[in-house]
């Protein structure tokens, strides 16, 4: 809506016009005066101003960083094709290269910052994002294959494989085809839409995929699966979190026996471990979202504390928790250090009960998670 855009365009304006304490600012004020421009304003002597800024108390730093393609991007538009180059092509060389790695931290990301490279080459410097060998979009894919991906970088993702599809044209994309085929052999081909990023169902007794595209551009493709585990995991997953789920009596002794009616304590603990590669003498994990699916027969308890709050999950450093009819949510960060929290299930039905593995995921960085053993608790009668 008009409102909502000429709003926007003031915050950018503000935005565009400060004084940035650090690079993490400054790449976000020159993604300010790049929007700025791209809806006519005059921004000239916002550039130069930053421009001055960024050689004054940033440099050489910020030349590798996406702050310089916002800037490409920006000198682009106001025809000034030489800073323009200047600036844009070490970081095409960097992309080519494949930079080193490094973790999420304020919005930004070895993916983000490729792919914002990427929708700016395409929608600004198509003969660059032309010249570039398949090479490049696969290393650019493979950490979004491997899971390492969150909202931002898939929003940035998804930006830049349109607008590298709008500028590439339809006839670069080629012609996909997908065929299922069963235990037995047979093999049945399945009809794709006709549209950038296709999708279609397979037979759940499908053995095998085959895939196959005429063009002459590399092809990906993702499988996704819904639902739950049709049996229990036998083993903890521990890739840079470690998370312990216990069922505790009064005494805070384990239980796998309740009588229906009865609460028992739930005791969930978290704890960072640190990951090889980017980051990895550093066990500190920010924004943890730890899920802890109930048994059926059992339902969260709700309490409330002295001011009438309604008051569920206790425990140091927790920052908010969800309870849900069949799940508790706890948001933390995760340290070095074991974190407990604890949350009352009453026994409402009768029998023997599979308790499900709680779950831990780092929210930017899906790489660390871990995950519980599972277990069994009996409600039996009083």
């Amino acid at each position: 809506p008009p409102d909502l855009l000429q709003k926007g365009i003031a915050y950018l304006q503000e935005l565009a016009a400060s004084n940035p304490g650090d690079l993490s600012a400054a790449r976000s004020r020159a993604h300010a005066v790049y929007l700025l421009t791209r809806n006519g304003a005059v921004t000239t002597p916002l550039v130069a101003s930053l421009r001055e800024t960024l050689d004054a108390k940033y440099s050489p730093a910020w030349k590798t960083d996406a702050t310089a393609s916002f800037m490409a991007a920006t000198y682009q538009l106001l025809k000034q094709e030489k800073p323009a180059n200047e600036l844009v092509a070490p970081m095409v060389k960097q992309l080519e290269a494949g930079a080193p790695d490094f973790r999420y931290a304020r919005y930004y990301d070895p993916t983000i910052r490729d792919a914002q490279l990427l929708y700016l080459l395409a929608r600004h410097f198509p003969a660059r994002l032309k010249s570039l060998e398949p090479q490049t979009f696969a290393r650019f894919v493979a950490p979004i294959a491997k899971g390492r991906y969150n909202t931002l970088s898939s929003a940035w993702a998804i930006l830049a494989i349109d607008q590298m599809a709008r500028s590439l044209g339809g006839d670069a994309l080629g012609k996909l085809s997908v065929a299922q085929i069963d235990a037995k052999g047979k093999s049945v081909d399945l009809k794709l839409p006709a549209n950038l990023l296709p999708r279609v169902a397979f037979d759940a007794g499908t053995a095998k995929l085959k895939l196959g595209s005429d063009g002459g551009l590399t092809t990906w493709y993702a499988v996704t699966q819904t639902g739950f585990d049709r049996s229990p995991p036998t083993t903890e997953l521990k890739a840079g979190l470690e998370v312990l789920r216990e069922y505790v009596g009064a005494d805070d002794k384990p239980v796998t026996s309740v009588k229906i009616g009865d609460e028992v304590t739930v005791k969930l603990s978290l704890r960072g471990l640190a990951l090889t590669g980017a980051g990895s003498g550093d066990a500190t994990v920010g924004a943890v979202a730890l899920t802890d699916l109930l048994p059926g027969g059992f339902e969260p308890v709700q309490a409330r504390d002295a001011n009438g709050a309604t008051s569920t999950v206790s425990g140091a450093g927790l920052e908010y928790a969800e309870v849900r009819e069949d799940r508790v949510v706890v948001y933390a960060s995760a340290t070095d250090q074991v974190q407990t929290w604890r949350y009352r299930i009453r026994a409402t039905n009768l029998g023997e009960f599979t308790v499900p593995p709680a779950w831990a995921q780092a929210m930017y960085e899906r790489e660390r998670q871990a995950r519980s053993l599972a277990g069994k608790v009996s409600v039996v009668s009083k």
